[in-house]
């Protein structure tokens, strides 16, 4: 006997398979055999074909009255699982009243006999002589491989059984929905077949008599009965410790091991997280840096840094331009920076094959301070110096503490003072301003805002500082720079290219009047000179009345020192030499003893003293076309200037003369 699960032989009596364990028994059957099922030939059984014969003729001697059918065969299968092609066999006809004992534990093979020849016809009435019906004496039921004989006057078709005649001429009925199976056999308990229809007779209690194993087609008998040997694994013999071997092991609390180790692997993917992130998104160095300065004329400037750009390298921010130079460049800006960030783009050109780019460069300005010349050229000259800030910030300049409206303060320092007066030079306007810075959330700054800035020459021929007339006009001339504007008051005042000017001036009426001479240019400090004109009717009117400001004599004025530069004096002399430059005349005076002349002198009274060369002497600049000649006695009225220094290194007295008058006062 071999196993149904996995065909391996078992052992006689045995209950489960040693090879996989499948248990034998079924319920209502005994140890080992297994409950035979109705085997069928394309889905129909055996039985219910034989019973689909014609019926049997009624028994002469009425033992068919009032007598029950006989039993159906012990073992056959029940009618809701007879089927034909998924049709139940009911659905045939009635079934007959006896069935035939042939089919106990057998099957009929429908198909072509064995003595057929090929391509037989089996529709075909059979040939004369051969054998039609079952011979007398021939078992009830056909052994394995004998031959099978239908029934009188059927049909043989191949591989096919014919149906009963009744049937045939009435056709089959149509099968309940509820019984349509499958094609195969139908096992009942898996689905009901035929509800409504009285259930199957149970298991038979002689069926394990009846039946005989040998008989099946197909079956397979062991020709030795043999004792099985022992499960390898007990186990399977005990399937309630199975279970319990195979049941979930009850949870375990977590200790406090666990907890620490959960925590220890966030802590650390946290630091993971953080260490590329970290790597991800820390600047690195810039390849370009740039910041806002300024540079020695004070102008704002942008200071670039380029390490790996070599000299000559071009570099522009819009129109500005400038070259690296050890690895830094100054490039100019049309306008300044505004306080906060700055967003700007850099051009880089490197020499030769080297990599040109576009940069971009942010310059954060906190606070700016920076000096505006634009009132130099204002009425009176001024430096500003303009402060702008975020709010909060405290800002101080030389000392006092400037006071920011939106953001911003203006601060100005007069220089009218520093730019009066006369010079053939360029000076320099210099200025320091200190400053202190506080913002709100960064430390105290300290500094200092530099200026400086060249003042316009300006130099005066005629008529000198001041002047007094007798006459309508005068000659105002003089020279300055080179491109230089000029006005004397609001009038403009022609410039020649060599930077020499000459102007006829008008005085419309008697009286004293002072108008002012300004020199511009652009970029620097405006030259600003004072000129006083007084008109009289009479010179000697003129000298009475400056006796009353008091003039120094020659004694003071030999004394020399800074401090009687620019007072009024008075000399009386006598003209050693008188000569006419440019719109000015320049006499030299010599003075007598009487006026304090220590030198020494002659007998022959002051012509002598004045031809000595030890002769106290004074050099007059008048800025007007003066008739004296050489040895007149000369009075001169006018302010006292620096001592001219002689070629031999002698300094000389020297005074600006306002008007002469002829003899001695």
């Amino acid at each position: 006997m071999h196993c149904p699960h996995c065909g391996k032989p078992i052992p006689e009596g045995a209950n489960v398979c040693p090879h996989c364990g499948a248990a034998l028994a079924l319920p209502g059957g005994a140890a080992g055999y297994l409950k035979p099922t109705a085997r069928t030939m394309v889905g129909v059984a055996l039985p219910d074909l034989l019973r689909q014969g014609p019926p049997a003729p009624a028994d002469p001697g009425g033992a068919g009255h009032g007598k029950a059918a006989p039993p159906p065969v012990a073992g056959g299968p029940g009618a809701a699982s007879r089927t034909i092609v998924g049709m139940p066999a009911a659905a045939f006809g009635p079934a007959p009243g006896q069935a035939d004992p042939r089919l106990s534990g057998g099957t009929l093979a429908a198909g072509t006999p064995g003595a057929a020849a090929p391509r037989a016809r089996f529709d075909a009435s059979a040939p004369p002589g051969a054998p039609v019906y079952p011979p007398p004496g021939a078992p009830a039921y056909a052994a394995p491989g004998a031959p099978v004989y239908p029934p009188p006057g059927a049909q043989l078709l191949d591989q096919t059984v014919p149906l009963a005649p009744s049937l045939a001429a009435r056709g089959p009925a149509p099968p309940p929905a509820a019984s349509r199976t499958l094609v195969g056999v139908a096992r009942p308990g898996i689905a009901p077949l035929a509800p409504g229809a009285p259930a199957d007779p149970g298991p038979d209690p002689d069926l394990e008599a009846r039946y005989q194993p040998a008989g099946e087609l197909g079956a397979t008998i062991a020709p030795v009965r043999f004792r099985a040997p022992e499960l390898r694994n007990p186990v399977l013999m005990r399937p309630h410790r199975l279970k319990q071997r195979l049941a979930p092991a009850p949870p375990q609390r977590r200790g406090r091991s666990s907890r620490r180790a959960v925590v220890v692997v966030a802590a650390g993917g946290v630091l993971a997280l953080g260490a590329v992130l970290f790597a991800l998104l820390w600047p690195s160095a810039p390849p370009v840096t740039a910041r806002a300065r300024a540079d020695a004329g004070g102008r704002e400037v942008i200071e670039l840094r380029c390490d790996s750009c070599p000299d000559g390298t071009a570099v522009s921010i819009g129109e500005g331009r400038a070259t690296i130079a050890g690895r830094v460049a100054q490039i100019p800006l049309a306008s300044p920076l505004s306080v906060g960030e700055n967003h700007m783009k850099v051009a880089i050109d490197r020499p030769g094959r080297g990599r040109d780019e576009t940069v971009g460069v942010s310059i954060h300005v906190a606070y700016r301070i920076r000096p505006d010349l634009g009132t130099l050229q204002g009425e009176r000259p001024s430096i500003q110096v303009v402060v702008e800030a975020s709010k909060g910030t405290q800002v101080t300049l030389d000392g006092k503490e400037v006071t920011l409206a939106s953001g911003r303060a203006i601060e100005s320092i007069d220089v009218t003072e520093a730019v009066t007066g006369l010079s053939d030079e360029t000076k320099t306007l210099s200025r320091q301003v200190p400053y202190t810075v506080a913002p709100p959330d960064g430390p105290r700054e300290q500094g200092v805002v530099s200026v400086a800035v060249g003042i316009v020459p300006l130099g005066i021929e005629a008529p000198g500082p001041s002047v007094v007339i007798d006459k309508e006009s005068f000659v105002l001339a003089g020279r300055t720079a080179r491109g230089a504007q000029l006005f004397a008051g609001a009038h403009p005042i022609t410039v020649r290219p060599d930077g020499t000017f000459a102007h006829v001036m008008n005085v419309s009426s008697v009286g004293a009047t002072q108008f002012e001479v300004r020199a511009k240019m652009q970029g620097m400090a405006p030259r600003i000179a004072k000129i006083a004109v007084r008109r009289v009717d009479r010179l000697e009117t003129a000298a009475k009345e400056f006796a009353g400001r008091n003039p120094i004599g020659y004694v003071e004025l030999a004394a020399g020192g800074k401090d009687v530069i620019g007072k009024p004096i008075a000399l009386t002399g006598e003209v050693l030499e008188a000569r006419r430059q440019g719109y000015s005349t320049l006499i030299l005076l010599s003075m007598p003893r009487t006026s304090g002349c220590k030198a020494g002198a002659t007998a022959a009274g002051a012509g002598a003293a004045a031809r000595s060369s030890d002769a106290c002497k004074v050099r007059l600049v008048h800025g007007a076309d003066n008739p004296a000649q050489r040895g007149d006695v000369l009075t001169a009225y006018g302010s006292v200037a620096p001592p001219f220094v002689a070629p031999g290194g002698a300094e000389i007295p020297e005074v600006w003369v306002e008007f002469t008058v002829k003899g001695a006062r």
